[in-house]
C-alpha cells in the first residue's frame, strides 16, 4: 500500500538531514587525543559517535517510502538511552558519572566471562568458543585483565569504590534532581517523563513481547479483522521523527558546548525550527 509524505513531514525529512549533515560535519572536525583526554570527554565523543549513527539511521527507515517506522522505534529507544546517558553525565562537574560508565563496562565483561566459564564447564562436551578462547580455563586470563584494569582505574582516579551503575529510570530522576537544583526542572526537560512516555512504550517492540508484537497488527473500519502490517504510514514515521530530531538537537547542542565548537549564528536556523516544531505541538494539544 503506498502513501506519500504531506508537506509537513517533508519539511521535517529536510530539516532533519540538513541538521544531521550539519551535526556530522561538527563531530568530524572534533579531534581527541585518548591518551591525555579527560574521563568525561571521551565517554561524550563515544556516546555523541553512536547518537548520530542511531539518528540516522532513523532518518533513513522513516524518511523514504515505504516507511518502515516498527524497526526505527527500536533505533529511537536506543537514541533515547544515549540522550538519557549524555545529560546524566553533563548533571555533574566532576567526573564520576562519566568515569561510572568505564568501571560498568568491566564489571559487566567480568561477569559475562565467569557466565561463560560456569557454562562450559557445565557441558564440557559442548563446542563452545569465543575468539581465541578455547577452554574455560582460558577465560581467568581474561577475567584476570578486566580486574586489573579496574584496580588500575580506581587507583588512577583515586575513587574509594567503585558503584555500578545506576538503570536508566534511576540515571532519568537524577537528571530531574539536578534541574531541580538548577530551577530549570520543566515539563519539557524532564527526563522522567520522556521515560515514562517513550522509552518504555518503545521498548516493546524491541522486546518483541506480546505488547510489542500486536504494535505489528492493525485493523481498520473496512477490515476489522487484525492483519499484519510491517509497513507504516508516513503519519506514523511522523510521531517519531518530531521527537527524534529535537533528541538529537539538545544532544549536538550540549555536545558542542563541552567541545567549545558551538556557533550560535550556524546553530541559529535549528534553533528556529525546533522553537516551531514545539508551537505546532503546543497547537495540536
Amino acid at each position: 500500500m503506498a502513501f506519500g509524505f504531506n508537506d509537513q513531514q517533508k519539511e521535517i525529512i529536510k530539516e532533519y538531514l540538513d541538521l544531521l549533515s550539519y551535526g556530522y560535519k561538527k563531530i568530524s572536525a572534533i579531534s581527541l587525543d585518548f591518551k591525555k583526554a579527560r574521563v568525561r570527554k571521551m565517554v561524550l565523543y563515544l556516546m555523541m559517535g553512536a547518537m548520530q549513527s542511531y539518528s540516522e539511521s532513523i532518518l533513513k527507515l522513516m524518511g523514504s517510502e515505504p516507511v518502515y517506522e516498527k524497526p526505527g522505534e527500536s533505533l529511537f529507544r536506543s537514541q533515547l538511552e544515549i540522550w538519557f546517558n549524555i545529560r546524566f553525565i553533563c548533571s555533574s562537574r566532576s567526573e564520576d558519572r562519566a568515569r561510572l560508565f568505564l568501571s560498568d563496562i568491566l564489571m559487566e565483561s567480568i561477569t559475562f566471562a565467569k557466565k561463560h566459564k560456569a557454562l562450559w564447564e557445565k557441558y564440557p562436551t559442548w563446542n563452545f568458543e569465543f575468539g581465541s578462547i578455547k577452554k574455560p580455563c582460558d577465560w581467568d586470563k581474561f577475567i584476570s585483565d578486566n580486574a586489573g584494569l579496574l584496580k588500575k582505574y580506581r587507583k588512577k582516579y583515586k575513587d574509594k569504590h567503585v558503584n555500578k551503575l545506576p538503570n536508566l529510570c534511576d540515571r532519568a530522576l537524577a537528571i530531574d534532581k539536578h534541574l531541580k537544583k538548577l530551577g530549570t526542572l520543566s515539563e519539557s526537560t524532564s527526563a522522567e517523563k520522556h521515560y515514562v512516555l517513550f522509552y518504555q512504550y518503545f521498548s516493546q517492540s524491541t522486546h518483541a513481547n506480546m505488547p510489542g508484537l500486536q504494535r505489528y497488527m492493525r485493523g481498520s473500519a473496512s477490515a476489522p479483522e487484525p492483519f499484519v502490517d510491517i509497513d507504516s504510514k508516513p503519519e506514523d514515521a511522523e510521531r517519531i521523527l518530531v521527537v527524534s530530531y529535537q533528541i538529537y538537537f539538545a544532544t549536538l547542542y550540549q555536545f558542542l558546548h563541552v567541545f567549545n565548537t558551538y556557533n550560535s549564528a550556524e546553530y541559529k536556523h535549528f534553533k528556529e525550527y525546533s522553537m516551531d516544531v514545539i508551537r505546532q505541538g503546543n497547537k495540536q494539544k
